[in-house]
C-alpha cells in the first residue's frame, strides 16, 4: 500500500498522503466502491482525474472503518455526506491528499516542485514577501511552499473574490525540511492569521492547517 505519510494530530486532524503507482484496476479493487460509487467513477472521462478520484477513496479506507462517502458543495469544496468530520482534499502529479477534522476547517495542499513555478511568482507574491525574498527568489522549494500555502488560505478562508498577490500574505520565513508558517488574510475589515506548517516529501510539498 503506497500511503507515504499518515499524519495524527493531536487536535484530532487527519492527514494522509497517497502515491500513485498502481493501474486503475488494481486502484478501482481496492476503493471497494458501491454501486453509487461505480455510476460515479463511470461519468469521469480524463484517466488523471480517474486515478485520482480512486486514490482519494482509497486513501479514506485508510482513515476511517467503514469509509465515508464524498459529495461536493455547489462551490465544488468537498464534504462527506455521512460523516461530521471536514475535509480537504490536493493533488499534484501522482500524489493524493486528505486532511480531515472532527470540527474545524482542514486545508491541506500538495505541489510538484517545477521550476516554472519562478516565471509565475509574479501572479501571487505579494509586495512584502518580494521584500524578503529580493529580487530574485533563490529556490523553488520557498516559492512553492508560498503558493502552496496560499493555496491553503483560499480552502479554509471560503469567500469569493480573493487575490492571492493582495489578500492573502506569508510572513517571512527560513527554509527547512519542515517548518511553521503564518499566513495573513487582510480583505477590507477582514483581517485573520491563518497558521500552518509544511513538509519537503521527495519532489514535493505539503501544507496544511486546521483552521477554525
Amino acid at each position: 500500500m503506497p500511503v507515504i505519510l499518515k499524519i495524527e494530530h493531536q487536535d484530532g486532524q487527519r492527514t494522509a498522503l497517497w502515491e500513485i503507482i498502481e493501474n486503475e484496476q488494481s486502484l478501482l479493487e481496492t476503493a471497494s466502491l458501491d454501486k453509487a460509487g461505480l455510476h460515479a467513477f463511470s461519468l469521469l472521462a480524463h484517466e488523471g482525474r480517474r486515478m485520482e478520484w480512486l486514490a482519494v477513496r482509497v486513501l479514506l479506507k485508510e482513515l476511517y472503518t467503514p469509509a465515508p462517502v464524498i459529495d461536493y458543495h455547489e462551490n465544488g469544496k468537498p464534504l462527506l455526506i455521512n460523516h461530521s468530520d471536514k475535509i480537504s482534499i490536493s493533488h499534484s502529479g501522482k500524489m493524493v491528499s486528505i486532511a480531515t477534522h472532527p470540527h474545524k476547517n482542514p486545508g491541506v495542499d500538495i505541489e510538484i516542485l517545477r521550476p516554472r513555478i519562478h516565471k509565475i511568482a509574479y501572479r501571487f507574491l505579494g509586495e512584502q514577501e518580494i521584500k524578503y525574498l529580493g529580487p530574485s527568489p533563490s529556490t523553488e522549494e520557498q516559492l512553492t511552499i508560498i503558493w502552496g500555502a496560499k493555496e491553503v488560505m483560499f480552502k479554509v478562508y471560503g469567500q469569493s473574490g480573493i487575490s492571492f498577490q493582495n489578500h492573502f500574505e506569508i510572513k517571512p520565513f527560513e527554509f527547512s525540511s519542515e517548518g511553521k508558517l503564518e499566513g495573513l488574510i487582510h480583505k477590507g475589515d477582514d483581517n485573520q492569521t491563518i497558521p500552518m506548517e509544511y513538509k519537503k516529501i521527495g519532489n514535493f510539498i505539503l501544507v496544511q492547517t486546521d483552521y477554525q
